[in-house]
């Protein structure tokens, strides 16, 4: 029995070992364009490790990649969304094609998750409805709120109806979990059961109303 229990009691200390290096080396490789994202989340007020879980899900922090309807950046912004940011900041010699600055690029999308944020800062869980606006529009965002409960995140969640916004919420707020040290079950407690995987064919639906 003592033999067994030091056997099982090597695994765990071993498993955790390894844990902590994977882990260390995924918040290492994961840490790229910190300055900028903290730059950004100090201007507009957001949590950078939020920032951080939007790039991954985003862009894997890739620099040059191009989204479905035209999304430039690390944060995958829209030049029209830009534009608001770049008017909002008084930037009047802004092109789109600084989005793919790492630096422009986190400064438009903080601006637009912040602003997310403001909006449902009265409901008891802002980053779900917030997310889900940054991913599909703030016209979905609204028609997902629960009338009977309209300050429930976990009601907002259940009434999603594009499965890869499902998708999208959970996965970075899985992340954001990740990056605190948190389990995802704690951060995530508020919602409903995970959504399976996006279906061929379904991707479309939520990037057509993307702003």
């Amino acid at each position: 029995m003592r033999r067994a229990l030091l056997s099982a009691a090597a695994l765990v200390f071993l498993f955790l070992l390894g844990y902590w290096a994977w882990r260390g080396m995924v918040l290492r490789e994961d840490s790229r364009y910190e300055a900028q994202v903290r730059q950004a989340a100090a201007r507009y007020g957001v949590d950078p490790l939020l920032i951080r879980a939007v790039i991954w899900e985003e862009t894997g922090f890739r620099l040059n990649k191009v989204g479905r309807v035209g999304e430039l950046g690390l944060m995958q912004v829209r030049p029209t969304t830009a534009f608001d940011w770049a008017r909002s900041e008084k930037r009047t010699d802004f092109r789109p094609e600084q989005l793919a600055d790492p630096e422009i690029g986190i400064l438009a999308g903080s601006w637009y998750l912040a602003r997310a944020l403001r909006r449902w800062k009265d409901t008891d869980n802002p980053p779900v409805f917030a997310l889900a606006e940054y991913n599909a529009g703030r016209r979905n965002a609204l028609r997902w709120v629960d009338p009977a409960h309209p300050k429930s995140g976990r009601a907002f969640f259940a009434r999603i109806d594009f499965p890869k916004t499902r998708q999208y919420v959970r996965e970075i707020l899985d992340r954001y979990a990740f990056y605190r040290g948190r389990p995802p079950w704690e951060a995530c407690r508020s919602l409903t059961s995970r959504p399976g995987r996006v279906r061929k064919g379904e991707e479309a639906v939520a990037d057509s109303a993307r702003p």
